[in-house]
């Protein structure tokens, strides 16, 4: 599975200024595929310059169109083109830790009594007011300069991001998402996997995401969930899947992708064995149950 912030950070076709973990990438770039599946560690605001896409999440769809932007969490996820136009977007790359820095040393960090660990949506669609549009201006036209920007400069201009949106009162939604992140001194294990278990990714990836080495991911996961992390996820894909078989018109191939199985002889073999009956089967009965209920 693409990883998308490797992929950009060090691919020259790509004109990019970085400090560090921080980045900022004009990503002009075909969407060739009409789907895609990626995963990143680090969360990242997507102006859209041109074109569009759309993400699909467990819970919803986000459209994001010329002169838009959204906050896209950590996390693996699903996009898709919305046209065959060109496409064009300015990214900017910022790890969890640089959001805590900046927000604790400005006093805007959120308390933690007031965090908890609960699931959030990993998209935040934001709405540029006359301050965001000037700030992504000025950032793109250091693009067309013919010499970059100091390391200075690019500091100042990725802290007053995080401060221009967790001060503002255009867009409480990336508001309150960035203090909740200000106020989360170790990223929740559980709720990485409540939000990525659908996607086909590697242990090694989803430890990743969590901020934590494979051996310490693995041990703290078998604590949590008095499993191991390939059974949880066999199990929790399969209920899902299940899911999706009694709720959606999706066929059997699209299931078996939606639901973070390999390919889709795999997965009617292990549905087969943990529910005794073929996908396409329980879906027709489940279809003949319904239509006798109502």
């Amino acid at each position: 599975m693409l990883d998308l912030y490797q992929f950009i950070a060090y691919n020259p076709i790509f004109k990019q200024f970085n400090v560090n973990e921080l980045l900022f990438t004009a990503y002009d770039c075909a969407i060739e595929e009409s789907q895609l599946d990626y995963w990143v560690d680090k969360n990242y605001f997507c102006y859209i310059v041109r074109g569009g896409v759309k993400w699909k999440t467990l819970d919803n769809e986000y459209t994001i169109e010329v002169g838009e932007a959204a906050f896209i969490r950590r996390g693996a996820h699903r996009i898709a083109k919305i046209s065959y136009t060109d496409f064009c977007a300015l990214l900017i790359f910022l790890p969890d830790e640089f959001i805590r820095t900046v927000l604790r040393e400005e006093q805007l960090t959120e308390p933690k009594d007031n965090i908890g660990e609960k699931r959030t949506n990993s998209i935040v669609p934001i709405t540029p007011d006359q301050s965001l549009f000037d700030y992504f201006t000025t950032v793109l036209n250091y693009f067309n300069q013919p010499r970059p920007p100091s390391k200075n400069l690019l500091r100042i201009k990725f802290r007053e991001l995080i401060v221009n949106l967790a001060t503002g009162h255009s867009n409480p939604g990336i508001r309150d998402c960035l203090r909740q992140i200000s106020g989360q001194s170790r990223r929740a294990l559980r709720l990485t996997m409540e939000n990525n278990f659908h996607f086909d990714l590697q242990l090694a990836e989803f430890a990743s995401l969590t901020g934590r080495s494979l051996a310490t991911f693995n041990r703290e996961f078998h604590k949590e969930f008095q499993t191991s992390p390939g059974r949880w996820l066999k199990q929790k894909r399969l209920e899902y899947s299940k899911f999706l078989l009694e709720t959606t018109d999706l066929n059997v191939n699209e299931i078996a992708l939606e639901s973070g199985f390999k390919n889709t002889s795999h997965y009617i073999r292990v549905f087969k064995q943990h529910f005794g009956s073929t996908p396409l089967k329980y879906k027709k009965a489940a279809v003949a149950y319904q239509n006798r209920v109502f």
